[in-house]
């Protein structure tokens, strides 16, 4: 498994353009066997950072090659200018699972 983190705000009058985005993407990550795990909106408090992001997405993949295949399909869809022209400080991040109560104990 990946993870996907993507933490963003949107552009003021656009949110429907990331909504296509979302409906178009979500097809061809729950197509190839991904999900989204995680979202969220409106942060309660702001606790580190330089700048305050409103909006959140975890979207878990089978593997790195099949994030690929997600990326390369949505190039061939040409959806990426859905979600660049409707947010702005984007994150997105992939990241490997981490058992961080393993991790934990070998202190």
């Amino acid at each position: 498994m990946v993870y996907a983190l993507n933490i963003f705000n949107f552009i003021d009058g656009k949110e429907d353009d990331y909504r296509e985005y979302s409906v178009k993407a979500g097809k061809i990550i729950y197509g190839k066997g991904g999900r989204v795990v995680s979202s969220g909106w409106n942060p309660i408090r702001k606790l580190h950072g330089d700048r305050e992001r409103k909006y959140m997405i975890v979207v878990e993949f089978p593997n790195k090659k099949i994030f690929q295949d997600f990326l390369d399909e949505a190039e061939r869809q040409n959806i990426h200018s859905l979600r660049e022209n409707s947010t702005t400080d984007y994150i997105w991040t992939l990241y490997e699972p981490w058992d961080i109560r393993k991790w934990v104990k070998n202190i």
